[in-house]
């Protein structure tokens, strides 16, 4: 939740999508626009990520809702795109700005006559907000803008509108703007992002001109041809590829190269080379890296676990424990444009380096990096995992064209399985229980706590855990939680503003661990299929638990999957091969058996 008028991103800052059209046409959305060019502030992990991504999921609904009430002067998502001409240094091209307006209200008889409407769902108290965010502010502004400059009007009004998602109160924020005020204020704008967005068609352009002279590094050995074609026809036509190929064919090098030539061509605008381990993932840098000694020009980054590249012995993002995080949004801009402009070996080494000149967190960078990145190498868990994906190329319904490169893929089922279960323990209430109770008996509180309420609501889960313990000898299947899951989500409710007020308070670790633990499980619960069973049982220290376990993450795979162009999935162990493709989230498909090599690809789009 938002704890006060924010002005930092504390996840991500949203999709940069653009698009080329005959190479001097570049979009962007609204969002997008100003989330990037506008974002500052704090990184703050201390309220448990204030569930943006869920409050934007659950706000399309209240969307609907708000905008059905509305009578006729009301407009709901209104169609907005303009397209300004830019220069920066000798590149000239076309910056086309476009997005939805929540609602255009037109009033004929109050001035002004047209009310630019932005709505927001937030799951935090609305009394704690006292000024629109910025961001939300900035985004009404663009369209204002917009619409003012294609419809003539020389004065237009802006309406935030907030719900609270559990409450569904609504609070308003209205201002108003001259033509002139949002024509500087936009020209700003894009003048500021004008620089990224000439960078990016420079670097294309310098790209896709060593990619077409590239050659494949090595004598082709057996059957290394003929991978390397059905790769790049796999990419062609929209398909996914299943290889099963044995250690010491090169498997690496003949799903980069094609891939990268494709890229060259067009069909692609990112590469994500996925793995299970960290050998893997060192082998795609070196092959990058081999690439690149043979004339390609192009900027790979490898994401580095957070507690891995971290500044601090234990990592704690907020600007109380570490330095760089305070005001790192105000200074991570200029940290990614120094290091793209200046470099294209982008390592470990230099993400740290710069971070250090910057200032910034070098985890949150490094993110940041892959957004203008050609290529990224990670872990699984980027793409697949609902708790850490990447959500600035993968949140929403929208396909790209990106290409999943998936290395030793036989390991994914069981690694997906894990990712889309969930277990809470039933100690854990207890414990926080027993921390709030710490709290609310100490001298030194002095402002308003909601430390009875949250009790209660942590009671009321342990009581619901203790029913199904005393029904649990060993392992027992549940068929029906919704009287817990309701109790969570009302729990979910008191513990956004216990953590907006405590979020410094003694055990905050646990008090958060639990927290993320409950949102994982509802999150989970939202997707639970006939491929999941839920069950209750002891582990090895004999702590009662209850779990959400996926039996088969194949529809949860296939969604991910979707976001993208094309797949590769590739292994020296893929069988039985019907079983892999399955559980992978592929229907069954005739296969085509090769000497040496198999190669399983889907028929039909």
């Amino acid at each position: 939740m938002i704890a006060k008028p924010f002005t930092g991103f504390i996840n991500n800052i949203g999709e940069i999508y653009m698009e080329k059209d005959n190479g001097d046409k570049i979009k962007i959305s609204v969002r997008n626009l100003v989330e990037f060019i506008l974002r500052s502030g704090d990184l703050d992990n201390r309220t448990g990520g204030r569930r943006d991504t869920d409050a934007m999921q659950e706000g399309s609904r209240i969307h609907r809702k708000i905008q059905k009430q509305m009578g006729s002067e009301y407009s709901a998502e209104f169609p907005l795109s303009i397209t300004v001409p830019l220069t920066r240094e000798d590149i000239t091209f076309e910056l086309c700005v476009e997005g939805r307006a929540d609602g255009i209200i037109s009033r004929t008889d109050e001035d002004p006559s047209i009310v630019i409407d932005e709505i927001k769902g937030v799951y935090m108290e609305l009394s704690h907000l006292e000024e629109p965010v910025p961001v939300h502010r900035a985004q009404a502004m663009c369209y204002a803008y917009i619409y003012a400059r294609l419809y003539e009007h020389n004065k237009i009004g802006i309406r935030l509108t907030y719900c609270n998602l559990e409450s569904e109160n609504l609070k308003y924020f209205h201002e108003t703007f001259t033509y002139e005020q949002l024509d500087n204020w936009f020209s700003n704008l894009i003048d500021e992002y004008g620089k990224w967005a000439a960078w990016q068609i420079r670097w294309n352009s310098t790209r896709n001109d060593s990619i077409k002279t590239l050659e494949f590094p090595f004598p082709y050995r057996h059957g290394q041809k003929e991978l390397v074609t059905n790769v790049y026809k796999t990419i062609m036509r929209d398909k996914r590829l299943f290889i099963e190929a044995p250690t010491g064919v090169g498997k690496t090098i003949s799903t980069i190269f094609p891939t990268i030539k494709a890229m060259g061509e067009g069909l692609a605008s990112k590469i994500f080379y996925l793995t299970a381990k960290t050998i893997t993932r060192t082998v795609a840098e070196e092959t990058f890296q081999k690439l690149k000694e043979n004339g390609l020009l192009s900027k790979s980054v490898t994401i580095t676990a957070k507690e891995k590249i971290c500044i601090l012995d234990k990592s704690d993002c907020n600007p109380v424990s570490c330095e760089r995080a305070k005001g790192h949004y105000d200074r991570v801009n200029d940290a990614v444009y120094d290091l793209l402009i200046n470099e294209n070996d982008i390592s470990r080494d230099l993400i740290l380096n710069y971070a250090k000149k910057h200032k910034v967190c070098p985890f949150e960078m490094c993110l940041d990096v892959t957004t203008w990145a050609d290529a990224v190498i990670c872990d699984y868990n980027y793409v697949f995992d609902p708790n850490v994906y990447l959500r600035r190329f993968f949140l929403g319904e929208k396909k790209n064209d990106y290409i999943f490169l998936i290395d030793e893929s036989h390991n994914l089922v069981d690694r997906a399985r894990e990712m889309y279960s969930a277990v809470l323990y039933k100690k854990q209430f207890l414990s926080v229980k027993k921390i709030v109770k710490t709290i609310e008996t100490s001298n030194h509180i002095s402002k308003p706590y909601n430390g009875p309420k949250l009790e209660k609501r942590l009671e009321a889960c342990n009581s619901d855990l203790l029913k199904l313990k005393r029904n649990c000898d060993n392992c027992t299947v549940i068929d029906d939680i919704t009287d817990f899951v309701l109790h969570l989500m009302r729990l979910m409710t008191e513990y956004e503003e216990y953590l907006t007020e405590f979020s410094d308070s003694e055990g905050k670790d646990e008090i958060l661990g639990l927290f993320m633990d409950i949102r994982h499980f509802l999150s989970i619960y939202e997707i639970y299929s006939d491929k999941y069973i839920t069950y209750t049982d002891y582990d090895e220290q004999g702590e009662f638990r209850i779990k959400l376990l996926c039996m088969d993450p194949s529809d949860n795979l296939k969604t991910c999957l979707e976001k993208g162009k094309s797949a590769v999935f590739f292994s020296a162990t893929l069988l039985p091969i019907l079983y892999y493709k399955e559980q992978l989230g592929e229907e069954r498909k005739i296969m085509r058996f090769m000497p040496h090599l198999r190669f399983h690809q889907k028929i039909g789009f």
